[in-house]
Order: C-alpha cells, then sequence, then structure tokens
C-alpha cells in the first residue's frame, strides 16, 4: 500500500478536496496528514516528527500546505518521497501578502522559492480561474526544482477546486500517471491538461 503525506490549506478545511481524497482511498492509497498547526509558534519543519522521520512515499499539497510541503522537503532525516503533488502554491508569502494586500503580523513569513529541492517527480497543479495565488508562483517553484519527471497540470476550476468532477478527474489522472510513469499519451480531459517539462 502506498502512502500520501497530505497537506491541506490555511485552515486545514479537510472538506476541501475530500472528493478528489476519496478517489486516492478507493485506489488502495493510505492517507496521514501532517499534523502540525499552521501559523502557530515558529516555523521548525526541523522539529516535526512527519518531515524528519518521512515514511510517505508521496506528499501531497494545496496551497498553503503545498507551499509548507515544499519548503519542508530538505528537512528530512529519513528518506525523501519520491513524488510530491502541489497544487496552486505561492513562491513567497511576504510578495502575495503585497499583491493581495494581506497582513503577514500572524502568519509565517517564508519563501519557498528560496529552496532548491531535488525530488525525482512533481506535479504542478494550477487552476485556471485562481484569483487567490498567480499561477506564475507555481511555475517559480517548477522552474527552482532538480527533477527527472516534471508536470504541470491546468485545472479548469477555482482555487480550491470545488467541482467534484474536476477533483476526480485530477486524482485519476494523478494516478494514471503513477502507472503509466508519467506518459499522457495526448489525452484530453474535460477539466484537465497535462504539459510535460
Amino acid at each position: 500500500m502506498k502512502k500520501i503525506l497530505y497537506w491541506a490549506g490555511r485552515g486545514q478545511d479537510l472538506k476541501i478536496l475530500e472528493s478528489f481524497r476519496n478517489v486516492l482511498k478507493k485506489e488502495g492509497y493510505e492517507i496521514d496528514y501532517i499534523n502540525i498547526e499552521y501559523d502557530t509558534g515558529e516555523l521548525s519543519p526541523n522539529q516535526w516528527n512527519q518531515v524528519v522521520n518521512n515514511d510517505a512515499d508521496w506528499w501531497i499539497g494545496i496551497s498553503l500546505g503545498a507551499s509548507l510541503l515544499y519548503y519542508s522537503i530538505n528537512f528530512i532525516k529519513k528518506s525523501k518521497p519520491s513524488r510530491i503533488t502541489l497544487i496552486n502554491p505561492f513562491s513567497s508569502r511576504r510578495i502575495l501578502s503585497e499583491e493581495r494586500g494581506f497582513d503577514l503580523n500572524n502568519q509565517w513569513d517564508f519563501s519557498p522559492k528560496d529552496c532548491k529541492i531535488e525530488v525525482e517527480n512533481l506535479e504542478l497543479v494550477l487552476s485556471q480561474k485562481d484569483t487567490k495565488i498567480p499561477m506564475y508562483h507555481g511555475i517559480e517553484l517548477l522552474n527552482n526544482t532538480i527533477c527527472n519527471n516534471k508536470k504541470i497540470i491546468f485545472v479548469n476550476g477555482d482555487h480550491i477546486i470545488d467541482k467534484d468532477e474536476a477533483q476526480v478527474e485530477l486524482a485519476k489522472i494523478l494516478i494514471k500517471n503513477e502507472i503509466l510513469n508519467g506518459g499522457n499519451n495526448n489525452e484530453r480531459y474535460n477539466y484537465c491538461n497535462i504539459y510535460k517539462q
């Protein structure tokens, strides 16, 4: 059984992407959830047991969770996941706060783009109708990653991909990519399009 470490977005609402995760569970993936409270205390991934002693093959994160995932990967002391999936991440919270006009006083101020990471497989999922985080943030992380197999998946959806059909399709594409070792065979999808880098 393959294990996923899932990083929820700000507020850690597990109703977001619930249909997506349900498809993964039905396909036999065990999903564990990052168990730290965001924006509380110091940002210290080197003290988070699930990071330091990672036992998951695949990390998936959305929004703030995706950015924390990317930032945290260099703190792993055991084996790194062979695959990460970033869904609508930001590359700098400071820059995002300036673009979107929110206050960082009670939030962790960090820039995943300042990290250089190495991973076997990376999927960057970007929502075409995302009004919260501009797409270029994710592209910066994609370009900054040393990786053998990179893909960009564009989803016809909003920041949290609220349509169940889009979530289900995205999950099926990610499962199929693992089986085909990254191939997409120029297939057409209703909600998702894959581009390989």
